[in-house]
């Protein structure tokens, strides 16, 4: 009798340790949880991310200093240095790969990671009084050359005037998934709006979802591979009506 799917699956499906017999159990499980197809699809990116990040680390050699017989002969050392060079092999194994499928902590994929790269860039960029924007509104031909090249995605620049915003420029944003573009509008008493588009890996299309953080809005969404997060300092409610018409006019431009 086959055995039901269980959490050690579910964990063995993100680390990629199923056997091929089992994998076609979980995926044929998976097709019909949606949800949770998605839950584990972000676990395992974040895995990766997270080997990745420490991949230069984990392939170096352990010192000499921090194996195990070196520490046993510092046994007359304040315990304190023990329990650093205890902490720093703890560091050096997780970096080779010994990440939990339960780590919690920000959102690491999909949109929900969209939605706080575009908040923390608002956050750096549309505070700028200085410069703000690298590429300035009367160089928008050459923005769109640029960001599309590096994001490998047509880039467009929404009119959002009738909304009450004029754009002010943009600039390339890096982000944990690649760059993006980031176009930053001003709006009236001074407010500020930001845009952030690029390529998805996982929620390639997504409807569009209202999130906060903090006194800032962000509605963010994705179509076919590509991702847009409208943020500004207004209620999520209140920028809907914009991202409608961003999400026209990117449309409109992808047919055109």
């Amino acid at each position: 009798m086959t055995s039901p799917i269980g959490e050690d699956d579910l964990a063995a499906w993100i680390d990629g340790r199923l056997s091929p017999e089992r994998q076609r159990l979980v995926d044929a499980y998976l097709e019909g949880q949606p949800d949770v197809h998605a839950r584990l699809r972000e676990q395992a990116e974040q895995a990766r991310a997270l080997a990745s990040l420490f991949a230069p680390i984990a392939d170096e050699p352990i010192p000499a200093t921090m194996r195990v017989a070196a520490i046993r002969g510092r046994q007359r050392q304040p315990r304190w240095q023990l329990a650093i060079a205890a902490s720093l092999l703890v560091a050096v194994g997780f970096g080779g790969g010994w990440s939990s499928a339960r780590w919690s902590g920000e959102p690491r994929a999909g949109i929900a990671a969209l939605a706080n790269e575009a908040s923390d860039n608002f956050r750096v960029y549309a505070a700028d009084r200085i410069r703000p924007a690298e590429i300035g509104p009367d160089q928008r031909a050459m923005l769109i050359r640029w960001t599309s090249a590096r994001l490998g995605e047509r880039v467009t620049i929404p009119d959002l005037s009738t909304a009450g915003y004029r754009y002010g420029g943009g600039r390339l944003v890096a982000t944990p998934h690649g760059p993006a573009a980031l176009l930053l509008y001003d709006g009236p008493q001074a407010s500020k709006l930001a845009v952030l588009t690029r390529p998805m890996q996982i929620d390639k299309t997504a409807s569009m979802t209202s999130t906060s953080s903090g006194t800032m809005g962000r509605i963010t969404w994705a179509v076919d591979g590509i991702g847009y997060s409208v943020v500004g300092e207004r209620p999520a409610a209140e920028l809907h009506p914009i991202a409608d018409e961003v999400r026209r006019q990117a449309g409109a431009a992808l047919v055109s």
